[in-house]
């Protein structure tokens, strides 16, 4: 197995730990920030479609077991990657600003948030579990600005 292989499937399982230790009980207004999105819109622009579909669903696999949501995660989580892929892969040689990051993140958190309240409400697993303006723009809104301090912390981007 590749060396770079392994470090990022333990950092993915980092980032499902981070927000279950951390990032859910730092909520705003009933919004909380999706660290796994974070980190599979990173992957994006490092491996091409497939491996990033496979990072996907095992790890969005490991965030439905934690957090009791079997399935929904990795359905969401595999379409939108399927779905951002080539926008994302597409920008990856570009240096992006702080703002494009804010927006590239926004965007694709926007469609994922839609994917899981259609496919939550048409389950009807989380009826009374949430606001749909919360879920679509609170977390949205979250993830995109945690995601935007993540990459003016990394620094350089390469």
């Amino acid at each position: 197995m590749n060396r770079d292989l392994i470090k990022h499937i333990g950092v993915g399982i980092l980032f499902i730990l981070s927000q279950l230790l951390l990032f859910q009980y730092l909520d705003l207004f009933g919004a909380t920030v999706d660290a796994l999105l974070i980190f599979l819109i990173w992957l994006m622009l490092k491996y091409d479609r497939t491996a990033t579909l496979i990072f996907a669903a095992s790890l969005a696999f490991l965030q439905d077991a934690f957090f009791d949501t079997w399935g929904i995660n990795m359905f969401t989580k595999v379409l939108t990657v399927f779905i951002a892929h080539r926008f994302v892969s597409r920008n990856s040689s570009v240096k992006l600003l702080s703002w494009q990051v804010f927006a590239a993140v926004f965007i694709i958190s926007i469609v994922h948030n839609l994917i899981y309240l259609g496919f939550s409400s048409f389950l009807d697993v989380y009826t009374l579990g949430y606001s749909p303006i919360i879920l679509l723009l609170g977390n949205s809104l979250y993830t995109s600005i945690i995601g935007t301090v993540l990459f003016i912390l990394k620094g350089d981007n390469n």
